[in-house]
């Protein structure tokens, strides 16, 4: 499957991407990536995986909201790995050597898919705890009446309003805290979309 270069202008087509990767994605983080051997050696060498690029260069918002999910710092040289509607890792191709041999990365992808709770290093680190429903929801402050839709939505207003970058500026450990309550409401709503089969 080629690599397929899609919108994500804006936080809504960044959050709408996210929610919409059900399927194995990779989302290589260079907008330039048909131009990338290396990015062209891993999604020919995966191809059962979904490769999309964005197309234009990420905006400084929006890479700071997907390595939210990711829960580490993105850089433009290398690629997020989505499933079920989170982020499960997020390779940075120097550090693996993944420019120098690609091959490596073909082992890094086929890895994370096959045991997505082991993903540590440069990545999400394997998703938390397993949250429960009634918990989740109180997360969102939704409740289980609500429309997937109306979820969609305060799980989107949760997330603008923790953010770990909107209380950076006021010191380093409020923004640990943000960080743990973004955390906690990534995990709510998987759980949510896991029972809705969203």
């Amino acid at each position: 499957m080629p690599i397929q270069a899609i919108e994500l202008s804006t936080l809504n087509q960044l959050y709408g991407f996210v929610e919409s990767a059900i399927p194995r994605t990779g989302l290589i983080l260079e907008y330039d990536a048909l131009y990338c051997p290396w990015a062209r050696s891993v999604s020919a060498a995966v191809p059962e995986v979904r490769w999309c690029h964005p197309a234009h260069p990420l905006s400084q918002q929006c890479m700071q909201h997907l390595g939210n999910f990711a829960h580490t710092t993105l850089i433009e040289k290398g690629f997020v790995l989505l499933e079920r509607g989170r982020v499960i890792k997020a390779i940075d191709v120097d550090a693996v050597g993944g420019s120098a041999q690609p091959h490596k990365l073909e082992r890094i992808v086929r890895a994370a898919f096959e045991n997505p709770r082991d993903n540590t290093a440069g990545g999400l680190p394997g998703g938390g705890k397993r949250v429960e429903i009634p918990e989740a929801y109180s997360v969102l402050e939704a409740a289980p009446s609500d429309s997937d839709e109306e979820i969609k939505k305060k799980y989107r207003q949760a997330m603008l309003e923790y953010h770990p970058d909107r209380v950076a500026h006021l010191g380093r450990e409020l923004r640990e805290l943000a960080v743990r309550k973004s955390t906690a409401i990534n995990e709510a709503y998987a759980a949510i979309r896991r029972l809705r089969g969203l």
